[in-house]
């Protein structure tokens, strides 16, 4: 992109996370925005639920400058949530629930969250945790199960600010496996110019149905996969954890056009595919995080050539905002006009 196009995209950001979805909710109302199993929320739903995720939160004592930690994987009220924080100006720590004790509570007493949601609806490790912590169950109309913690009486709400260079949105932890978790502040532009770019590197449409697997608890997953699709008013279809047989099942019947993920995740489908079926020549897009380095660039190669598009080009893209690069594939039905990789005709 050039200076010029960056400058553009920069003063077209909307102030608030949250306002990508009130302008699809205006726009297109009834597209699908989330899909969950067998639930599906429109841009309007979406709407309505962060709106009313947005009130309850006020309700249980959150405040503007408060740090909210959600435990979870990947569903529709974690995204919710992530948006109703946006709204009222508190910073999202968002983590997931695969990690130990006490990487969490590490997080949680380094962050200062003034409170700790635990999704439980569809994460046993979260329910786990949730236990662990005497979490009082939730079930809201909007949300679902969830498990809600203490409230922290000490947390000091940091100063907020109208610009959204300079608001935080969210606070995204390393692990703290091998040491302390170390948060990184990101601000809503942050955020939002990853979600542009990225969205627009893949020409992602309203068409499009992406695969979110990919924990949204990462910032890939919740800048390049979660807000990059929403940016574009797209669906994403949200999965807690990653099985190649339930990707080949989407791919098959659930009209995905585009796959997010990391190379030992095409790995494990090449393990697992042994018939050498190959699906329809719909248009479809891989993704590989920033460590596709030639090696894993041979197995995504392979992903796609072998089993999950019929015969055509390759091509790939530069490392996008997020470093991590695009892997497509424009099959015989695909019009032979199809953009190619630099993003030029």
């Amino acid at each position: 992109m050039t200076d010029a196009a960056i400058e553009t995209l920069l003063a077209g950001l909307p102030a608030r996370l949250n306002q990508l979805v009130r302008t699809w909710a205006e726009r297109t109302p009834d597209a699908p925005a989330l899909k969950e199993g067998a639930c599906i929320w429109s841009y309007r739903q979406l709407d309505a639920a962060l709106n009313l995720a947005a009130r309850w939160l006020d309700e249980i004592g959150v405040r503007a400058g408060d740090r909210v930690m959600l435990v979870g994987e990947n569903c529709m009220a974690q995204v919710a949530l992530i948006f109703a924080a946006a709204a009222i100006d508190a910073w999202m720590v968002n983590v997931n629930a695969r990690l130990s004790e006490r990487e969490i509570e590490l997080i949680r007493k380094h962050s200062g969250a003034r409170r700790v949601l635990y999704l439980s609806a569809n994460s046993s490790d979260a329910l786990n945790h949730a236990v662990q912590a005497g979490a009082v169950p939730q079930t809201l109309e909007f949300l679902g199960e969830l498990s809600l913690g203490g409230l922290d009486e000490h947390c000091e709400a940091h100063a907020c600010a109208a610009s959204n260079a300079v608001q935080v949105a969210a606070l995204v932890y390393t692990t703290g496996t091998t040491g302390s978790p170390k948060g990184v502040m990101l601000t809503h532009r942050n955020l939002l110019f990853i979600a542009a770019v990225s969205s627009t590197l893949r020409e992602l449409t309203p068409h499009d149905r992406v695969y979110g697997v990919l924990p949204i608890s990462h910032v890939y997953g919740l800048t390049s996969v979660m807000l990059g699709t929403l940016y574009a008013g797209a669906c994403l279809q949200l999965v807690p954890r990653y099985t190649p047989q339930a990707l080949v099942h989407a791919l098959q019947h659930d009209g995905i056009t585009v796959v997010q993920g990391v190379p030992a995740m095409y790995a494990r489908l090449l393990e697992w595919l042994q018939d050498g079926a190959k699906l329809g020549a719909r248009r479809r897009r891989l993704a590989a995080g920033p460590d596709a380095q030639a090696p894993s660039r041979g197995i995504i190669r392979a992903a796609a050539a072998q089993w999950l598009w019929h015969d055509g080009e390759f091509a790939d893209y530069q490392p996008d905002a997020t470093g991590c690069a695009s892997y497509r594939y424009f099959g015989r039905a695909f019009d032979s006009g199809c953009r190619h990789a630099s993003g030029r005709s």
